[in-house]
């Protein structure tokens, strides 16, 4: 196994825990009820427990997503840009090697038409 099975199992762990809490949080509050003022209507509201705890959680596991989608792009730019250099670098090293190459034939070209010349004076 490797280290992301790893770390996804624990993640899906992790969240079915929560879940888990959260439901049995729900099922032995499920008749309370929350008392709150809204200053904007000035007025007094009363709803269950549950409803506001589903809203919160849901809204968090929304804005979790969210965040995650932008750090999981910027990753993803990062890993194209790095790509994208190492691209240009092989192909820098390819260039170089052929240039070595060519000079490499060159000199042993100069090197032949030096030990003719001096073998023919």
């Amino acid at each position: 196994m490797n280290n992301n099975t790893i770390l996804k199992g624990i993640y899906l762990f992790i969240n079915i825990i929560i879940f888990v809490g959260l439901a049995a949080f729900c099922y032995f509050n499920m008749d309370k009820t929350v008392e709150y003022f809204c200053p904007l209507m000035q007025k007094t509201y009363t709803t269950h427990l549950i409803f506001l705890v589903c809203m919160v959680f849901a809204a968090a596991y929304v804005a979790g997503y969210a965040v995650c989608s932008i750090f999981k792009q910027k990753l993803s730019d990062k890993c194209s840009a790095y790509e994208k250099r190492h691209e240009n670098i092989s192909v820098a090293n390819e260039s170089d090697k052929a240039r070595i190459q060519t000079l490499e034939a060159k000199i042993e070209t100069l090197e032949a038409a030096l030990k003719n010349a001096l073998d023919n004076k």
